[in-house]
Order: C-alpha cells, then sequence, then structure tokens
C-alpha cells in the first residue's frame, strides 16, 4: 500500500444541488422511477448518517505519513498487540454467543 500526501479525488454523489439538505440534484423520471429516486435519497441519507461523524484527521494522516516517508515512525508494539488481543477477545465472545 503507498501513502502519498495526496488524498484522492472524492466523487461528487449528485449532479447538481446540495447532498447533504437532502436533495439528490435529480428530479424523478414521469415514468414510474419515482420510487428508485426515493430509494436512493433515502440510502444516500443513511450513507450520511453512518460516515458523517468521524474522527478522520487529514493533518494527523499526513503527518504520520511523513513521519513513515522520513524513517521516524515508531510502532508501539506493545500497545498493538494488546489491542490485538482485545479484538480477538471481542469476536471470540462474539462468536460463542451466536
Amino acid at each position: 500500500m503507498k501513502i502519498t500526501n495526496n488524498p484522492p479525488a472524492a466523487k461528487p454523489l449528485a449532479s447538481s444541488g446540495s447532498a447533504r439538505s437532502g436533495a439528490t440534484g435529480r428530479q424523478p423520471a414521469a415514468s414510474g422511477s419515482g420510487s428508485a429516486s426515493t430509494d436512493a435519497a433515502t440510502r444516500l441519507s443513511q450513507l450520511e448518517a453512518q460516515y458523517a461523524p468521524s474522527d478522520f484527521s487529514a493533518a494527523k494522516v499526513s503527518e504520520i505519513s511523513s513521519a513513515i516517508a522520513a524513517g521516524r515512525y515508531q510502532v508501539n508494539a506493545g500497545a498493538v498487540a494488546d489491542k490485538l488481543l482485545a479484538s480477538t477477545a471481542a469476536l471470540s465472545r462474539k462468536s460463542s454467543s451466536n
């Protein structure tokens, strides 16, 4: 995996209008495709709600990427191992409860 300083360009979700305000930017066709437009608008709203609250920090990603490129980034192996064990234990509990 290659890490660069330039994030990929985001593709627009709608051709016009504001996707954040709930508008899809498209008018439904007159021949009964209103349901498809409604489904798409509903799905878009669900995705926005799911991905809107984010802990993503472009500045932090850039800082870490620069540190990796310069050879200054150090991995805390103990922290990685602890989180891996915790994740494995959680998955084990989850699969045994099903």
